[in-house]
């Protein structure tokens, strides 16, 4: 939001600096930049996929935009020539402003992924709203497990996690785990980011963590694989929750199963991460539900 409101600022600085109406169509054409390269979805690079209706919707952007170019000039203007505010301001300045906004806007927000999070965002809305369209299991094609899976690997990982929240929720949310978990086997060293969704799901205090299924953080520990730093995301997460609630140890890996993942040549931080969680869960677990190796 900061990056696009230079480019707002630009056309009202303008007008401050007392630039004359000739500069107007610089400023509309930087406002067209920007649609061009944050709405690529409303901009398509393909020229088969310009239609007339997607024609006349970006002529009316182009003309929305125009307006609020004149607008905000006719403001800086005005100003200006009330007070005298702005004489000094370089010329150069409320231009460089204005086109600066697209790459810094597209720097800090990559359009395509945050086309691809809302649409998974709609269709997990629209799943929950009509649950009789959630109830396929994943394992015959879930649509939002393979959107899910879709996703690229390098998104942002709290909004996949946003994203995958929405996802399981109903009553397919067992399946899509498993489904999730399957295709996200150690053997699969891609997703990184759908990885860390998952294991951001299953440790959130904050979310109702008593209605998922069985399991859950079993397979988050599962998806963490042997990599270290979502191993070590999951043990400073999954330790906290499980003194909030100790009733969720039979959801958790065995405390064995924990500490079988130590390894030497882990981080000092990880093994004693690890560690922690396998103590804790070893306490927390009622002797007769502990295995061999844990007794």
């Amino acid at each position: 939001m900061g990056a696009s409101a230079l480019l707002y600022l630009g056309p009202l600085l303008a007008g401050l600096s007392g630039m004359g109406w000739d500069a107007v169509p610089v400023f509309i054409a930087l406002f067209a930049l920007w649609l061009v390269v944050m709405r690529p979805k409303q901009w398509p690079r393909d020229l088969s996929q310009w239609t007339q209706q997607t024609a006349v919707a970006a002529a009316a952007q182009v003309a929305v935009n125009a307006l609020i170019v004149v607008v905000l000039f006719g403001i800086g203007r005005g100003i200006s020539g009330v007070s005298g505010v702005g004489a000094d301001i370089p010329a150069v300045l409320p231009v460089a402003l204005s086109f600066l906004s697209t790459p810094l806007s597209r720097l800090v927000w990559d359009p395509v992924k945050g086309q691809a999070m809302d649409d998974l965002l709609d269709s997990a809305i629209s799943q929950i709203n009509n649950p009789s369209t959630s109830l396929r299991p994943a394992a015959n094609g879930d649509d939002m497990v393979r959107t899910l899976l879709d996703l690229p690997g390098d998104s942002d990982a709290m909004l996949t996690a946003d994203a995958l929240a929405a996802a399981l929720t109903g009553p397919a949310t067992g399946a899509r785990l498993m489904a999730l978990e399957d295709a996200l086997d150690m053997h699969e060293p891609n997703r990184r980011a759908l990885r860390e969704a998952v294991i951001l799901w299953a440790t959130d205090p904050a979310r109702d963590v008593d209605t998922d299924p069985h399991g859950a953080q079993d397979i988050a520990f599962n998806i963490a694989g042997s990599d270290p730093v979502l191993l070590h995301l999951f043990a400073y997460r999954a330790l906290p929750l499980l003194w909030q609630k100790p009733a969720l140890w039979a959801s958790y890996p065995t405390a064995s199963k924990v500490e079988i993942a130590i390894d030497v040549s882990q981080p000092a931080g990880l093994q004693s991460a690890l560690h922690d969680l396998g103590s804790a869960l070893r306490k927390i677990t009622p002797d007769e539900f502990r295995d061999d190796e844990t007794a």
